[in-house]
Parts: C-alpha cells; sequence; structure tokens
C-alpha cells in the first residue's frame, strides 16, 4: 500500500479550483431553496395549528429572500444558476416531503410530523450555507460572504423556531398522556 503524503500547510488551493467548489456548492442549495418555496405554502396550509402555520410562512419568507441573496451571488459571479437536481438530490428532497399516508391521527401528532421533515430539510439547508460560508472567506468578496452569514444565521434561528415548537408539541403531549 502506498502512504499518503500529509499537506503539512504547504499545498493551498487556487483561486479557479475553489470558485468551482463555491459554484458547485452554490448550484447545489438553489435547488433546494426553490423545492421549499414549492412546498412550504402546502405544509403551511396542512397545519392544525397556528403556532406551526405562522412559524411555516415565516421560514418561507426568510427563504424567498435566501434565494434572492443566492441569485445575487451568481450575478455578482456573472454565472447563471445551473438548476439541475441531480438524481440523488431530488429523490432525498422527495424523501423528506412527509406522506400524507403517514400523518397520525391527532392535529398534534400530524403537526410534530410536519415540524420533524421540516428540521431534516432546515439541516440540509444550514450545511450548504455553512460550506459556502466558509469557502467564501476566500473568495475575497466581502458582500457575498456577508449574504452567507447572513442566511447561516438565520438558518440557525430557524431551527431554533422549530425545536423550539417540537419541545412544546412534544412536552404538550406527554402532559396529555400523564393526566
Amino acid at each position: 500500500m502506498i502512504e499518503k503524503p500529509f499537506l503539512y500547510g504547504n499545498i493551498k488551493l487556487d483561486e479557479a479550483a475553489l470558485r468551482s467548489a463555491f459554484l458547485y456548492n452554490l448550484n447545489k442549495i438553489h435547488p433546494v431553496l426553490l423545492h421549499l418555496v414549492e412546498h412550504l405554502p402546502g405544509l403551511a396550509n396542512e397545519t392544525c395549528y397556528g403556532d406551526l402555520q405562522n412559524a411555516i410562512q415565516e421560514l418561507l419568507s426568510e427563504v424567498i429572500i435566501h434565494l434572492n441573496r443566492i441569485n445575487t451571488i451568481f450575478l455578482q459571479l456573472k454565472t447563471v444558476p445551473d438548476n439541475k437536481k441531480s438524481l440523488a438530490q431530488t429523490r432525498i428532497l422527495e424523501i423528506l416531503l412527509p406522506d400524507r399516508e403517514e400523518y397520525l391521527s391527532d392535529p398534534l401528532s400530524k403537526d410534530l410530523f410536519l415540524v420533524f421533515h421540516i428540521q431534516k430539510i432546515l439541516n440540509i439547508k444550514r450545511n450548504y450555507f455553512y460550506i459556502l460560508k466558509s469557502i467564501s472567506g476566500s473568495l475575497n468578496n466581502i458582500d457575498i460572504k456577508k449574504y452567507l452569514q447572513h442566511c447561516y444565521d438565520e438558518c440557525e434561528d430557524n431551527q431554533l423556531m422549530f425545536r423550539l415548537i417540537a419541545k412544546e408539541y412534544m412536552e404538550s403531549s406527554i402532559n396529555t398522556f400523564l393526566s
């Protein structure tokens, strides 16, 4: 077996390689955001409780802002989004959509089920923004870095909001069960 070399900090990616990695990930987040814009209104309509409906509507507003920021980044980089979803990405996004047949009968369980599905997609979105934010520091464009930092921070806030909703739903279910 051939021993693999270690970097020791003396090998760096050039600007073209960094740009390529950045655009690759930018093109991966774009269809995720389009997917959310398409499906979040339907999920909001399927909720049983207003707090979850409001949270999903707020999330949709932020996703639209994120999509606008990503489109602005594409413009600044003088390139257009490649909206082709890979087979794997299409499958993952389909799997993460809740199947109506899987909903449990009571309203609280149904909404908790929706919260869990949204949290899965938010994790994907947050991870892409983290990767993009990390690479953007090497691109020497302060605006792009700032856009991505805002998107990442808002993803963190969204995650917290949906974690708190899930916690509230689970605690109210436990309290009902214990009564």
